[in-house]
């Protein structure tokens, strides 16, 4: 089995904001075994971790798609305790999140990588005790820096935006499904040289 783990903030508040690009490409994802079935929430025993998680098959692999719900910038309470939980290995996992280095319009398939400063992913690293998984960087840039980032990520695409950004997230799953059966590298070679225009 395979684990897709979106990155976001829980709540009704924060989900079309750009930090929670990862999120919207699971439940994207999750829409494709054309079942009504909603996400089961998990309460990991000797653990403060909270999950969603779904269970399905995208094009004969086993896939288990995982929100951890501890907010951001603890997503690697609920990433290890998934990966321990289902028994599952670091080799399996496809970390998928924004990142506002990226301009918006452009997605990075990576494995074996340092954070970059997106602070959910540090977490993550801090948790497994190295980086040796997958990830699927979101663009949702550009970086304003400093001061104004953490306003700017958790603030809402922009109307003038919206296209191009829903164009993004779809393409995102196209190369999350991809990854699935054909790993990092050749994912990398098709996806990270895209412009994803509106």
């Amino acid at each position: 089995m395979k684990i897709l783990a979106g990155l976001g903030n829980p709540g009704d508040q924060y989900y079309e904001t750009r930090h929670n690009a990862g999120f919207r490409v699971i439940d994207l994802l999750a829409t494709m075994d054309g079942t009504t079935e909603n996400f089961q929430t998990k309460k990991f025993a000797f653990s403060a971790a909270v999950c969603q998680f779904k269970k399905i098959k995208i094009q004969q692999h086993d896939v288990l798609l995982l929100k951890p719900l501890n907010y951001m910038n603890l997503s690697g309470v609920g990433v290890k305790a998934a990966l321990n939980w289902f028994k599952l290995k670091k080799e399996d996992l496809l970390v998928i999140h924004d990142e506002v280095s990226l301009p918006l319009g452009k997605i990075r398939i990576q494995e074996k990588a340092g954070a970059g400063g997106q602070h959910g992913v540090e977490n993550i690293i801090e948790h497994l005790g190295d980086n040796q998984f997958a990830r699927l960087r979101v663009g949702v840039g550009p970086d304003p820096g400093g001061d104004k980032r953490a306003d700017f990520v958790l603030s809402k695409v922009p109307e003038k935006d919206r296209i191009q950004y829903e164009k993004v997230l779809q393409t995102s799953v196209d190369a999350a499904k991809y990854w699935l059966g054909n790993g990092t590298l050749k994912s990398a070679n098709i996806y990270n040289g895209l412009e994803i225009i509106s």
